[in-house]
């Protein structure tokens, strides 16, 4: 029987692929562009088989890109994108937005690295770019309907972006995925720093969501 395939895009220190990588059905596929993260990933996924690490960025083209590496917390804002002049005001309190190095990396398109590598389907793709999960979702191409389901995140609207240069937001990203066949199973607030502020779950008062969609 062929191995179930578990994209993650934005791997950071590989905890959400680990999940999969633990149960032989699966094959994980982790993408991560930060050397330091990537090397955790190495030393935590040493003697999985089924988990295989792509230094790459990834995004809806090729070619070589600036990296703007956010080594604070848990690393988890860098991004390709910079962001955004008005953090300080949307996103309150947050003294880990902030780039602390800038490197060099290869940008790659999902559907040319299927197709290199023979996978004709994707089962679930986790997708955590910061800024560019749309991005992630074009760069399928033909592919995209390979796909069986997945999760992503994505800014609530523009006014709130954490990132300068964010094409695409929650309706944008909805629509596609509408469009791609897919069902939206949940959506949840991934803070509370929108524009009524103070402790909530409720999405028009977050600045950032989570979708997790599948096929019907």
């Amino acid at each position: 029987m062929d191995k179930k395939v578990y994209f993650d895009v934005g791997a950071n220190d590989g905890s959400a692929g680990l999940e999969f990588a633990g149960n032989p059905e699966w094959v994980v596929y982790a993408f991560e562009p930060t050397p330091e993260l990537a090397e955790t990933i190495r030393q935590r996924t040493a003697g999985f088989d089924n988990y295989h690490l792509i230094e790459k960025a990834v995004s809806d083209w090729p070619g070589r890109a600036i990296f703007n590496v956010a080594g604070q917390g848990d690393w988890g804002t860098s991004s390709l994108l910079a962001f955004a002049d008005n953090i300080e005001e949307t996103w309150a309190g947050r003294t880990d937005f902030a780039v602390t190095q800038q490197i060099e990396v290869e940008v790659i398109r999902l559907e040319d690295f299927c197709r290199k590598n023979g996978i004709d389907r994707i089962d679930h793709l986790h997708s955590d770019v910061q800024g560019l999960d749309m991005e992630v979702l074009l760069g399928l191409g033909e592919m995209i309907a390979n796909v069986r389901g997945g999760d992503l995140e994505c800014s609530r609207s523009h006014d709130v972006a954490l990132y300068k240069g964010e094409r695409f937001v929650f309706e944008d990203v909805a629509l596609l995925l509408y469009q791609s066949g897919f069902v939206i199973d949940a959506i949840k607030a991934n803070d509370d720093h929108g524009q009524l502020c103070g402790p909530t779950s409720r999405l028009r008062d977050a600045n950032e969501l989570s979708i997790w969609y599948r096929r019907p």
